[in-house]
């Protein structure tokens, strides 16, 4: 879109925050009747699966089996199960990548591009006790659960505040440096914490993660959460996400420029539009152009 032009990133010209439309609303499934047959077909999918969703996300939340939440991925949702590689490991050297998954006293700094991204890291965790960190423009980093990080991408839902790290040693943590969702095509600039926080005792990794197809991304809440949960349950195309984790072993402060690096070699360009920047796209997108969720 030509309009937009400005909102893309001087240096690659991406433009990270762009949305991308769901197939029934792309121009080539055509006029509003081929959009009204495709919903028809739809919902006695959604009147199969939504209850079932209902049923395993209320188990899921109480025990925390992992099963449950595969079941709602992988048979629900149409994903296949979570690609996993590791910097340097064959796929085909299972044995050998199996040390590198996330463990307690882990501090995984990954790309933030979808309200899905904390059971994704749950998935790949193969565990429910995970804490997910989303640095304010400030510096300061707020606590979430995959549950909790599902409103801060919609509504930008601030979670509580976290005053030492030390807190979460034995916990698996993930860390959203860029703040706020893209849309899978950049990694935005990390946003500078504030130098209280201490990192030692953890073990520095990155995750680079894409998620397919890319229109399940959410860098604008362009849409609702029980709209975005349609798609979900009733999207006829496969879905994947692929998942690579750099090690960086145990240091005092987090190793910024290598972790940029292993973003890049992931295949997401750096950016230099922030979050701040995409405030104001918010206000330009909404706004200026008349566009509604």
């Amino acid at each position: 879109m030509e309009k937009f032009s400005t909102w893309r990133d001087k240096g690659t010209g991406i433009s990270p925050f762009m949305p991308q439309q769901f197939p029934i609303y792309q121009k080539n499934r055509g006029n509003l009747l081929n959009r009204v047959v495709l919903i028809l077909v739809r919902i006695p999918i959604l009147i199969v699966k939504l209850p079932l969703f209902i049923i395993a996300s209320v188990l899921y939340s109480i025990t925390g089996l992992q099963f449950l939440l595969n079941f709602i991925f992988i048979f629900l949702f149409g994903f296949n199960p979570v690609e996993f590689s590791v910097d340097g490991v064959k796929k085909s050297q299972v044995q050998q990548l199996q040390p590198f998954t996330p463990r307690k006293n882990d501090i995984i700094v990954t790309n933030y591009t979808s309200p899905l991204d904390g059971y994704f890291m749950s998935l790949l965790a193969h565990s429910s006790n995970i804490v997910i960190l989303v640095p304010d423009p400030s510096g300061i980093l707020y606590k979430y659960n995959p549950w909790s990080l599902v409103n801060h991408a919609f509504g930008q839902v601030r979670g509580e505040a976290v005053q030492d790290l030390s807190k979460l040693h034995n916990k698996i943590v993930f860390l959203l440096l860029e703040g706020t969702t893209s849309n899978n095509t950049a990694i935005l600039p990390f946003i500078k914490l504030d130098p209280k926080y201490d990192f030692k005792e953890f073990r520095c990794k990155s995750l680079v993660m894409r998620l397919y197809p890319q229109y399940f991304t959410l860098p604008v809440a362009n849409i609702s959460s029980s709209y975005y949960l349609f798609e979900l349950l009733t999207d006829f195309t496969r879905k994947n996400v692929r998942c690579k984790i750099y090690d960086f072993g145990a240091s005092e402060q987090l190793h910024l420029a290598r972790i940029r690096k292993s973003f890049e070699l992931g295949s997401l360009s750096s950016v230099e539009l922030s979050i701040d920047a995409k405030q104001r796209f918010i206000s330009y997108y909404f706004q200026s152009h008349d566009v509604r969720k």
